[in-house]
């Protein structure tokens, strides 16, 4: 059992990380010396992230902690997205719509050409 389970049972915050930040989360709070408590061995899905219980009293420091290291982090009330990865997925389909488009009218110049003479 991990040492610091008693955090559970005091005055803490429940944050959840997604699966891609979790070593970066935790070597952040190790080098800051924070102690935490993940329950990454008892939840049954990671898709809403990883469930840590930190100490109330360290809110403001995870709080910095987070915005310095760039880390997508949410309560239980407010669902987390990385709003990159979906800025990403629009390119992607940005891209793809311009190059049908493209392929449309290049057949249609094609079939204009062949066609018509």
């Amino acid at each position: 059992m991990n040492e610091n389970f008693y955090i559970k049972h005091q005055d803490h915050l429940k944050l959840n990380v997604l699966l891609k930040d979790k070593i970066n989360f935790e070597n952040a709070m190790t080098r800051k010396q924070l102690p935490f408590y993940s329950e990454v061995k008892e939840q049954a899905f990671l898709d809403g992230g990883i469930r840590y219980f930190i100490l109330e009293t360290d809110r403001q420091k995870v709080d910095s902690l987070l915005i310095e290291n760039d880390i997508v982090a949410s309560t239980e009330t407010i669902p987390n997205q990385d709003f990159r990865d979906i800025k990403k997925f629009y390119k992607v389909y940005a891209w793809v719509a311009v190059s049908i488009v493209v392929l449309i009218v290049l057949a249609l110049i094609i079939e204009f050409i062949v066609f018509n003479d």
